[in-house]
């Protein structure tokens, strides 16, 4: 099998947008953003190796330009953006580095309302734990890799009645890293089909079938599912589906397992709540195979000058090879914002998460609170304030062995 490296992907996708920005304007007519910014920032930690003990503190300067591109037209649709953070320590507790974070998605409309291709580029930094998320950690750096996800996946589009349509074809992903990681290569064919009942219910119906090529292992995969979506009313709908896999890795082993996705929203007046559930295999970095079941909901209430938000969550995380549960998040938080003046925001966030699983490094138990304000000029420049403490514990009723980090950062923010 001929592989196809995410640089080919991305380098189809570019020119691809390319093509569509030279395509004559008597034959489409174009909408077109194109959005540069500019952040500067110091930061402040006095924990940059998460240490127990022996903290070494630390002044971070980072720059960070990016920019945000979109483009649509009758037969085109893309979607670029991409950051740079360019980051120097002052008391050198590690080299200058360089992290991107970029994410293309493209449609081009081959044969309009039939023949479709979908292509897409996200390469970003992520932690080795498939439990935490990079975007919330402390650490900039630490079990942390960079990770590409590249695809390309023509399809077509049927409509058998007024009330149904049918949504065929093939999808081929390519997972890279660059540092730890297990990287993958993924094709897939897959039929969805929807049917309108009426304006307020949907059926719908699924079936793929996944060859995945790794280093450690290769598989084959089965999907099947069913489902429904209902809005009983304005801004108020329930949905679910559920379905089965059935995965036959090499050297003879299988394995066959639920998955889902169901959920209710409900608008109160005073608040929307919201309940969620799902199940279905996740990207780990670590694993061949990992199937995630997570249980979520939410509160959100909107203040004449603000919003309040309330979260909980719990998930299990399972090796699918191994038919192995390795790890358990349960996690709860609130936010909150306010408008102390016009163009003047307070913001504030705490955060509980317990691990099933922990290291040395790695605390069972994390707290976090947040708080920041910031100020919108005129022109879309921003200035803004933030602090973050952390803790970790080994146990709620002693902080023998725990680990502290104090963070603040200032921040100036240009949109041009």
């Amino acid at each position: 099998m001929k592989i196809i490296t995410a640089s080919t992907v991305l380098t189809a996708a570019l020119s691809g947008c390319v093509a569509a920005l030279w395509a004559p304007a008597a034959v489409t007519a174009a909408d077109m953003s194109f959005k540069p910014a500019l952040s500067v920032s110091e930061e402040f930690t006095d924990n940059v190796y998460e240490q127990v003990a022996d903290k070494r503190s630390d002044f971070i300067s980072h720059i960070q330009p990016g920019i945000a591109f979109t483009y649509q037209a009758p037969l085109w649709n893309w979607d670029v953006g991409y950051s740079l953070d360019y980051r120097t320590y002052a008391r050198d507790s590690k080299g200058d580095e360089i992290s991107h974070h970029g994410n293309l998605k493209g449609t081009t409309f081959l044969l309009d309302n039939f023949l479709y291709l979908d292509v897409g580029d996200t390469y970003s930094r992520v932690t080795l734990d498939v439990s935490r998320t990079a975007a919330t950690e402390s650490s900039l750096f630490l079990n942390q890799t960079d990770q590409n996800v590249a695809f390309v996946s023509p399809w077509l589009l049927f409509r058998p009645t007024a009330q149904a349509t049918l949504k065929t074809g093939y999808r081929f992903t390519d997972t890279r890293y660059w540092g730890t990681g297990i990287e993958k290569q993924e094709q897939r064919g897959f039929a969805d089909l929807n049917y309108e009942v009426t304006q307020k219910l949907n059926l719908t119906a699924m079936y793929g079938f996944t060859h995945l090529e790794s280093l450690p292992s290769n598989y084959n995969k089965h999907d099947i599912s069913a489902g429904f979506r209902y809005e009983y009313a304005d801004k108020s709908f329930v949905f679910g589906s559920v379905g089965n896999s059935w995965q036959q890795f090499d050297r003879g082993r299988s394995t066959t397992f639920l998955f889902w996705n169901a959920g209710v929203n409900y608008d109160a007046g005073i608040a929307v709540v919201t309940l969620e559930t799902w199940s279905q295999t996740t990207e780990d970095p670590l694993a061949v195979s990992t199937q995630e079941n997570s249980y979520r909901f939410k509160v959100d209430k909107t203040l004449q000058r603000g919003t309040l938000g309330v979260t909980g969550s719990y998930s299990e995380y399972i090796n699918t090879r191994t038919d192995t549960m390795d790890r358990k998040k349960a996690a709860c938080g609130a936010t909150g914002r306010y408008e102390i003046i016009t163009d003047l925001n307070a913001n504030l966030g705490l955060t509980a998460e317990h691990f099933s699983q922990q290291t040395d490094a790695t605390l069972p138990w994390r707290f976090v609170a947040t708080s920041g304000l910031s100020y919108a000029f005129k022109n879309e420049l921003t200035l803004g304030l933030t602090y973050t403490y952390t803790t970790e514990l080994r146990d709620l009723d002693t902080t023998d062995g725990s680990k502290q980090i104090n963070r603040a950062i200032l921040e100036l923010k240009k949109v041009f």
